[in-house]
């Protein structure tokens, strides 16, 4: 089953620069889908079309059934979204900060309880979102996104910034997220973290999907034993030397 499909999808800034170039790809349901490329390629862009925040110039897009950007409403009632600078409110605990979320989307009480208890926040529960660390910062922002209990979850550089054991645990989490059926595309600057998590990975370079397939797969065309080395050998026959 398809929770995304996009079709020749083009998004062209003011008339000149072409930021997306006719891509095609879908996402299947209960998969983890990684958008990689380097700074520019489009990435971004993709994500904001696909989770409503901007329109697509061209193309057809349809998210959990709905088509971008006619039925907008519907998709943002249905998604989650982990933006790569989550702002909490910095003098309200991490339970204050969950709670007002799960209000926000007219949620259960009982659901703070349980979303503190996926993302292992109990411990930090009281403590205001000032004092926590990066990566329990990100992880009160997954359990934000999630307080709506979304079919569909976009994640923008989820671990950036991170240390290698939070990285690890923030991993863990997503993965835990893919087990409770959500649908997870994320955008990933760390080939380790898409090779780990990902079932397809799109890589799009400037504008265009350049590749589609598993990290098992491109790492067998180019006879690579990661997806860096492949990734980087894909760079390279493209002719990127940033």
């Amino acid at each position: 089953m398809k929770i995304i499909n996009v079709e020749n999808l083009w998004k062209v800034y003011n008339k000149r620069k072409e930021a997306l170039k006719g891509i095609t790809f879908h996402v299947d349901h209960g998969e983890v889908f990684s958008l990689l490329g380097p700074n520019g390629a489009g990435k971004t862009t993709t994500v904001k079309i696909l989770s409503c925040m901007i329109k697509p110039s061209q193309g057809k897009v349809e998210v959990l059934g709905f088509n971008v950007p006619q039925e907008c409403n519907k998709i943002r009632e249905k998604i989650g979204v982990v933006p790569q600078e989550f702002q909490g409110f910095s003098d309200l605990t991490a339970e204050e900060n969950l709670r007002y979320f799960v209000k926000l989307y007219n949620g259960d009480e009982s659901q703070v309880e349980e979303l503190m208890k996926t993302v292992d926040l109990l411990e930090y529960r009281k403590t205001r979102y000032r004092n926590l660390s990066g990566g329990y910062k990100r992880r009160l922002a997954i359990a934000c996104s999630l307080a709506g209990d979304p079919k569909l979850l976009f994640m923008d550089e989820p671990t950036v910034g991170l240390d290698p054991r939070s990285r690890r645990d923030l991993w863990d989490l997503i993965t835990e997220v893919k087990r409770r059926g959500v649908t997870v595309l994320l955008t990933t600057h760390y080939l380790d973290e898409a090779q780990r998590l990902s079932d397809r990975v799109g890589v799009i370079f400037d504008g265009k999907l350049v590749r589609l397939s598993s990290p098992r797969e491109l790492m067998e065309e180019f006879r690579k034993q990661t997806l860096e080395e492949a990734y980087l050998a894909l760079m390279e026959l493209l002719g990127d030397t940033s």
